[in-house]
């Protein structure tokens, strides 16, 4: 019987994140996953959420951030997504982007993004249940 899923709903802020770490970090601990595994889930929602906070609402106080968690074919799916303004040619560029997201990358089976100027991005990355110790 697959795992309920997570939803967290939060403001797009940085004092946000030590929520969403730790509730993803229950979440894939609750799966069994290994101590690795956990914390690789946990370094990918922090990267994917920094990078809402830091470049999608610019400086508007009313952004959000929407993270999930289910299970899927024997991978945990994590995903992140922000209502703001997308990512277009000028955020292409940011150093921070990229190395967030050759994070993420790196850490996940699978990586999925998509993003809509004004209209928002969402990333998915997913992570095998089975990862070693």
């Amino acid at each position: 019987m697959p795992a309920a899923a997570l939803s967290i709903r939060v403001p797009a802020e940085a004092d946000q994140m030590a929520r969403v770490r730790t509730e993803v970090a229950e979440y894939a601990r609750g799966l069994g996953m290994s101590a690795v595994a956990v914390d690789d889930a946990r370094t990918i929602v922090t990267e994917a959420c920094g990078n809402s906070i830091k470049h999608a609402y610019g400086d508007s106080p009313d952004g959000l951030l929407e993270v999930s968690a289910t299970t899927e074919d024997g991978e945990l799916c994590l995903v992140v997504r922000d209502f703001g303004t997308g990512i277009g040619p000028r955020s292409t560029s940011l150093p921070s982007l990229h190395a967030g997201l050759s994070i993420i990358g790196a850490l996940s089976n699978s990586l999925r993004l998509s993003s809509c100027r004004g209209g928002g991005t969402e990333l998915e990355a997913r992570l095998p249940l089975s990862a070693a110790a």
